[in-house]
């Protein structure tokens, strides 16, 4: 075998080994960043979760997005008469109207959503869609069942912790005064008339305020 000959396969060598290694290398950028895509999502509606709402906002807050947290009425019921798998269902569209905003919207937990806005009319955004969340969802069974939503909106003006607070206030406002939307006003104090138990969006203020 002429030296030639032997140079060419270890030139043939070596060029494998080196796009294996490139290749694993590959594999494992694309795992990890799934795994981080995963990691920032909603297993069961695909939204974004509490950390896919921090990146987010992290992008976002030069904008000075409005944000909005959503709270389903009616939802207890259609799990209590159909079934978690109808609730699931119902969820996840609710979560596909959600996908409709101008932002990015998220599940906090259970039928608590959030989004951030950037329309230059949030609150003209917002009520699209109350009425949007408030159509019919049909169930593989045939029925038909609706669930509406209570919606408390909020300036982002400081920090995310700040606003979710003020959101969720407002959106408390909405639901006692069945008004369905609610914007937050300073002048009410919506945060002093907010007499509920710890929640899940309370949880997230505090989580995003450390």
């Amino acid at each position: 075998m002429t030296d030639h000959l032997l140079s060419g396969l270890f030139l043939v060598a070596g060029l494998a080994v080196f796009c294996f290694d490139q290749y694993r290398l590959y594999v494992v950028r694309y795992e990890l960043a799934a795994f981080q895509r995963a990691a920032a999502r909603d297993p069961l509606t695909g939204l974004a979760n509490r950390t896919g709402l921090a990146q987010a906002w992290e992008q976002l807050a030069p904008h000075r997005p409005w944000i909005a947290v959503v709270d389903l009425d009616g939802f207890k019921p259609v799990n209590d008469t159909h079934g978690h798998a109808a609730g699931d269902i119902v969820l996840t569209g609710v979560a596909h109207r959600l996908r409709s905003v101008n932002g990015v919207a998220a599940r906090l937990g259970g039928d608590e959503f959030t989004a951030l806005l950037l329309d230059p009319d949030p609150t003209h955004a917002i009520r699209q869609l109350a009425a949007a969340i408030a159509a019919p969802v049909r169930l593989p069974s045939g029925v038909a069942v609706s669930v509406t939503a209570s919606i408390g909106l909020a300036p982002t003006a400081g920090d995310l912790a700040g606003a979710l607070a003020d959101a969720d206030a407002a959106m408390y406002r909405a639901k006692t005064t069945r008004t369905g939307v609610a914007v937050f006003d300073r002048h009410r104090d919506d945060h002093a008339t907010d007499t509920r138990p710890t929640v899940r969006v309370r949880d997230l203020v505090a989580e995003v305020g450390r």
